[in-house]
């Protein structure tokens, strides 16, 4: 199974199965826990009571009531705070699981699109222009053919690795189908369309002469530009990108 398929079969979670685990406002958790435990301490004391002298007395109860006020003052916090931090770890691990690909640990699609649409405003309001970067890695379907699907997944990987390694964490970089990345180079701008594929192509010809894979990485590439002067939306600039891609492709 290759990665893309993985990806469709796997069932996305529902985070909104975790809504509600811990109260809005967990500090009611203390005040409920606090009055159920002073509500049957008073009962326990007045059943020891008449069992033991055959009457009720209150100083027992007095005793066993600030003795159960005390342990839940006590505990109650306490326990709050680490359902909170298993809660808050819960919800991490969601975030993690619906913005990351599997496969690669890369952004997918919803990653990217939430960063890149972040990157785009801020380009819009410093008047920066950054370019979008489309890759799709070439004859990755004769890898899987002659290799296998694990082999795939393997070249899949390594190319995630090395923009993960090339590129710097400023960098929007995502893995939006089987064998296509989305790369926004920030701090590009001033860089020519050439500058940008050679030094993407030097990466990919640096890691086929330095590795004894039987298979080697080689990529197409479509770049658009967002012009803060002229902006367009996320999506028309995907399209630009592809355009592009699918032109370098041809030729």
């Amino acid at each position: 199974m290759t990665g893309s398929e993985h990806m469709k079969k796997r069932k996305p979670i529902n985070p909104q199965l975790f809504k509600g685990t811990v109260p809005k406002y967990p500090t009611q958790l203390v005040w409920l826990a606090l009055v159920t435990a002073v509500v049957f301490t008073a009962l326990i004391n007045c059943v020891q009571c008449i069992i033991w002298y055959g009457h009720i007395r209150s100083d027992l109860l007095i005793i066993g009531t600030i003795d159960a006020i005390a342990v839940v003052l006590i505990v109650a916090p306490i326990a709050i705070h680490f359902g909170l931090l298993g809660t808050r770890e819960i919800e991490k691990e969601l975030r993690a699981l619906t913005l990351a690909d599997d496969l690669t640990k890369l952004n997918n699609r919803r990653g990217f699109f939430l960063l890149a649409e972040h990157v785009l405003k801020i380009s819009s309001r410093t008047r920066t222009g950054v370019y979008l970067m489309y890759t799709d890695l070439d004859d990755f379907k004769a890898i899987n053919d002659k290799f296998g699907h694990i082999v795939g997944d393997h070249a899949l990987q390594e190319y995630a690795r090395l923009l993960k390694e090339s590129y710097r964490g400023s960098d929007v970089i995502a893995r939006i189908g089987g064998d296509e990345f989305v790369l926004i180079p920030v701090g590009t701008s001033n860089d020519s369309t050439d500058t940008i594929i050679n030094r993407h192509h030097n990466i990919l010809t640096k890691f086929n002469n330095t590795n004894q894979h039987p298979w080697k990485l080689k990529a197409s590439i479509g770049l658009a530009f967002f012009d803060p002067d002229s902006p367009c939306s996320l999506d028309e600039l995907i399209n630009l990108a592809d355009k592009s891609l699918y032109q370098d492709k041809k030729e």
